[in-house]
């Protein structure tokens, strides 16, 4: 992985959509960079008739141009790289994608678009239903294998997984994982190793999964002692008072 491609995930950029049109960029440097144990998705035009690609009619491009995508589907730049190096495009790139999307490094882990990326690139050739530990599916990893759970929930220190990548027993090879994606699946066994990532319920204040009058009780503790929260800052003013208690009852009231 490139030290661009680095960066962006460890500032939590990686669910960018780039686009590479044309075939060219499956043997250049620049498709290896982005390809090669990556999470940060580049979709790549390889149609075998050279003067009909698919992705290259549809965004009326240019042979070696490279687009990159907002959320919403529109189009937030585009550039024909002439040459076979990402190296003169990055700061170009790195200003688009920083202005344009949202940072992921402070929010939960997704597990189907963070995590299983990372375990079909790199694992399931090996651990890939042949018996003994498979990393096909969340449901698959979290069975274990041979040797027994492969994740704890809420330990990654004690889940053999991590303890395997982490240490760079597992992948085989000169295959080790990148210390981000060893990070980020330590993140993601200590939120809960879950299937979707953890969105806390408005109201819930104290964090137990329902929403009561426990929370109001909660919520006036931190008034009086002056504890902001901004997940019980529920009107989103910048302060705990009254006006958010009235906002959590309604809730409570109204659910």
């Amino acid at each position: 992985m490139s030290d661009f491609q680095e960066l962006l995930h460890e500032e939590g950029y990686e669910k960018v959509l780039i686009i590479g049109i044309g075939k060219d960029f499956l043997q250049d440097n620049f498709g290896e960079d982005f390809c090669q144990n990556s999470i940060l998705p580049l979709v790549l035009d390889s149609s075998t008739d050279f003067y009909n690609y698919v992705i290259q009619e549809q965004f009326d491009a240019q042979h070696k141009e490279v687009v990159i995508l907002g959320s919403d589907g529109s189009i937030l730049d585009r550039f024909v790289m002439p040459f076979d190096d990402i190296e003169p495009y990055e700061q170009q790139m790195y200003d688009t994608i920083v202005e344009n999307y949202s940072s992921t490094s402070e929010e939960s882990v997704d597990y189907s678009t963070q995590i299983q990326p990372i375990f079909n690139s790199s694992c399931t050739n090996c651990h890939g239903g042949a018996g003994g530990l498979n990393l096909s599916t969340y449901d698959n990893v979290m069975n274990g294998g041979n040797s027994g759970d492969a994740v704890i929930p809420y330990d990654h220190s004690n889940s053999l997984l991590w303890q395997y990548v982490n240490s760079g027993f597992m992948p085989l090879g000169n295959n080790d994982l990148t210390n981000t994606q060893v990070n980020l699946i330590a993140q993601w066994i200590d939120e809960g190793a879950l299937s979707e990532p953890y969105e806390p319920l408005p109201g819930d204040v104290n964090d137990d999964g329902t929403v009561n009058i426990l929370d109001i009780v909660q919520l006036a503790n931190m008034i009086l002692s002056d504890d902001y929260q901004e997940s019980a800052d529920l009107n989103g003013d910048g302060n705990l008072n009254i006006l958010d208690i009235v906002q959590l009852v309604n809730i409570i009231l109204n659910p």
